[in-house]
């Protein structure tokens, strides 16, 4: 694949493709900071996508063996190897590209579950540009918070909790040059982990799209996510502390949301939420404006707003159950007073 010819005009509003003076597409690959859970019909999608102000076109890698099949794991406890789509924005990868990644894109680990480490990209690189080493870092750059972004809605659709980027990559972009070199930031290391559901069509679709509108987690769910990622990494403290943050967040927009609607001026409703005293007061409030908030304020109280408190300004750490049950809880009143959509 050689970098191609672009038209005149593309698309603002289009979500991935990269610019250049003579505006050439490029081949490359993007390796992401942690894999994404897939679906195996998954395998093949592809989209384009805003990341920064570039645009780029995204291809998921396909599985090398019968997605169909169950074939006995290697020693890793992986069925089969992912590898490179067959074609990205109309051309196969180079050879050489092909050949240098050739185990970076992931695998399957279930019969139905793949993790996606990588996606092959044609990015348009913008006018003037006509060494490929500063784009590609820029590129590189906004491909970190574009991620992010996309990490957080495959975690709420998934159940994967959230995991910290890899501190030794630097960047995940590697593009194929017009003399055939392959410009990037270095090599990129993770580590891997296995969880039950795996993202469908419609919500990696999703996904890239929110991704590329900038569009971030609503902050109770995505505080949520780190009460859950606290939970999992065994900071128990810190788990119940978010969850409890999260359902506060949670009653305090739906106040909100519930007081503009009928009429009251925004700085009352300010003034009315910081005179409300905690997890207990707001799930009273709430509870007068209608709100069916599917815990009860005795459980509330005891099982999280004490566990909570009891971490916070006492330093106790809450045992496994307690912060089980309080995490629960948390997930059922912030999923039930703010739901995400399906994709």
């Amino acid at each position: 694949m050689r970098p191609q010819e672009m038209p005149s005009l593309v698309r603002d509003d289009d979500p991935i493709i990269v610019r250049m003076t003579s505006r050439h597409r490029y081949p490359g690959i993007a390796q992401f900071p942690r894999p994404v859970p897939v679906d195996v019909e998954v395998l093949g999608f592809a989209a384009e996508v805003a990341i920064g102000r570039h645009q780029v076109i995204v291809a998921l890698p396909v599985v090398q063996g019968d997605p169909s099949s169950t074939p006995p794991p290697d020693r890793y406890g992986r069925l089969d190897r992912l590898a490179a789509p067959p074609e990205v924005a109309g051309e196969a990868l180079p050879e050489a590209m092909m050949r240098d990644f050739t185990n970076a894109w992931g695998f399957r680990s279930a019969q139905r579950i793949c993790y996606v480490e990588a996606v092959a990209i044609a990015p348009v690189l913008g006018p003037g540009e006509d060494a490929l080493e500063k784009p590609v870092r820029d590129l590189g750059n906004d491909f970190f918070l574009w991620f992010r972004i996309l990490q957080e809605w495959a975690c709420v659709w998934s159940g994967e909790p959230m995991q910290d980027f890899d501190p030794y990559r630097p960047s995940a972009v590697h593009i194929m040059d017009e003399q055939g070199a392959i410009v990037s930031n270095g090599p990129r290391e993770r580590g891997v982990y296995v969880w039950p559901e795996p993202l469908n069509r419609a919500q990696f679709a999703g996904a890239l799209r929110r991704a590329s509108a900038g569009e971030l987690l609503p902050p109770e769910h995505r505080t949520l996510l780190d009460a859950v990622e606290a939970k999992v990494g065994g900071m128990f403290r810190k788990a119940v502390i978010d969850a409890a943050t999260a359902v506060e967040v949670a009653l305090a927009g739906h106040i909100t949301r519930e007081l503009i609607g009928k009429g009251v001026n925004t700085s009352v409703i300010d003034e009315a939420i910081k005179g409300v005293n905690g997890l207990m007061s707001l799930h009273s409030l709430c509870t007068e404006l209608g709100a069916n908030l599917r815990v009860s304020k005795n459980r509330l109280g005891a099982q999280l707003a004490n566990v909570r408190n009891r971490a916070a300004h006492a330093g106790e750490v809450p045992s496994w159950d307690e912060v089980q049950i309080a995490c629960e809880h948390a997930a059922t009143i912030v999923h039930g007073i703010t739901p995400l959509p399906e994709t």
